[in-house]
């Protein structure tokens, strides 16, 4: 049997002010985390009957005929659709293992979709590997979670999405994100003229970060973006509201426009990106830029280039200290 160790590579995620700890443990944490799920599950009313083990999943595929609640330990054999007018419940501490042996997979969600676990119990979404033991999962591995035009409401907190070409694609206003860890995806958020509501979340070692597509006025507020490829890219006359984030140690740019984008960037702190801290757009506001382009000092200027940003619409109120308030906030 294929190990479903793969998905349980991080520890539980819990907030912090300054970093993210990420460790590679696997068997032990394993069956202490499952032990965990089990105990929590159970002592809320859910029968066993009604919850997936690592030697007895549930095995999920097709469409939803009725709402759902889902718990334990699932395996997605095949794309799960939630239909308009169904509503589909992921309890915390659940683990939903992608099977990348049958195919490339996705949840696309027509209908409501809550997510939401909680600093002891994380929900989790991620690929479950190969047969070979070597072989760690990838970016790709599945497509991500997928919010459509119809979803009415669609709400994500406490959840970690990897492995995915695009972790979450928003396509409909009604998503929040909140509290996730969003890591190793070929794009964390893809925000497609949609304004969903993203705060409070660690996105780290994906391609792109958050990416805002067609007019997409987003809210990106609090988040922590660190060794992603680009923090935040905006594209085709984007406008979202980029606010009191900490953009900092991203492998190309802070954040990136193109194709007339024109985001609101405004208290953040944007530090020792190996690139431009803001390549080609936006206006600036009271925002702390250090350390970008290879070069160690604070970034002053008011003009619409520097040596640390380029091509930008409007400097004003650069800071010569950090902001405290930005990046992810204790509860």
């Amino acid at each position: 049997m294929r190990k479903l160790d793969f998905l349980f590579s991080l520890p539980q995620y819990k907030p912090t002010p300054f970093s993210i700890r990420l460790y590679y443990s696997r068997n032990l944490f394993f069956s202490f985390f499952l032990f965990l799920t089990w105990l929590s599950l159970s002592c809320s009313g859910i029968t066993n009957s009604k919850v997936g083990t690592r030697s007895r999943p549930l095995y999920k595929s097709g469409a939803l005929e009725r709402n759902e609640v889902w718990a334990g330990v699932i395996q997605i054999a095949g794309d799960i659709v939630v239909p308009e007018g169904i509503t589909l419940t992921i309890k915390p501490g659940t683990v939903i293992g992608f099977d990348p042996l049958v195919g490339t997979h996705q949840l696309i969600v027509h209908g409501s979709f809550y997510a939401e676990g909680n600093i002891e119990g994380m929900i989790v979404f991620g690929s479950l590997g190969t047969e070979d033991e070597f072989e760690l999962p990838k970016s790709g591995d599945w497509l991500g979670v997928r919010v459509m035009p119809t979803s009415p409401n669609a709400r994500l907190t406490y959840c970690r999405l990897q492995h995915a070409s695009t972790a979450i694609l928003c396509q409909s206003d009604s998503v929040h994100i909140e509290r996730c860890l969003i890591i190793e995806n070929e794009i964390g958020i893809l925000c497609q003229d949609t304004s969903p509501f993203i705060t409070q979340n660690e996105i780290n070692k994906n391609g792109t970060g958050i990416q805002c597509d067609q007019g997409a006025e987003s809210e990106i507020s609090y988040n922590r973006l660190q060794a992603n490829e680009y923090g935040v890219v905006c594209n085709d006359d984007a406008r979202p509201n980029i606010h009191h984030n900490d953009i900092s140690t991203n492998y190309q740019y802070g954040v990136a426009c193109y194709a007339s984008a024109g985001p609101e960037i405004t208290a953040n702190n944007i530090t020792s990106n190996s690139g431009w801290a803001v390549y080609e757009g936006g206006r600036l506001r009271d925002n702390f830029i250090r350390g970008n382009n290879n070069l160690a000092r604070i970034e002053q200027s008011n003009s619409r280039n520097s040596e640390q940003f380029y091509g930008v619409d409007e400097v004003l109120d650069p800071r010569s200290s950090p902001v405290l308030e930005a990046g992810v906030q204790t509860e």
